[in-house]
């Protein structure tokens, strides 16, 4: 049936999202990790030259797999603006600092 085929791979496209969603969990992590490490080595978190490194590899590694580069370059500027964030509030504490005023408003 039509609909068994549809749902088939609605169940495969699930599971696929709840994997990635971990994977997204498990890079995350690291990204803490280490921004914990480049503020007590006092290495600067913005790191632009593996920033160019890692969306450049990403859109290889895309387009080698039929992936648009449109795409994967929004996708890893999304990711990599997450990471600065998550960075950027271990590093120099910003994001506390914000929600601390923003809950005394």
């Amino acid at each position: 049936m039509q609909t068994d085929k549809l749902q088939r791979w609605r169940e495969e496209l699930d599971a696929l999202d709840d994997q990635i969603v971990s994977l997204f969990s498990r890079r995350f992590a690291i990204c803490r990790e280490v921004a914990a490490y480049k503020k007590e080595t006092g290495i600067p978190m913005m790191q632009t030259g593996r920033v160019i490194e890692v969306k450049k590899r990403a859109s290889e590694k895309g387009r080698a797999r039929g992936l648009r580069e449109v795409f994967v370059t929004a996708l890893y500027d999304l990711i990599i603006d997450e990471a600065c964030e998550l960075e950027d509030e271990i590093i120099d504490g910003h994001k506390e600092a914000q929600r601390a005023q923003k809950l005394k408003l």
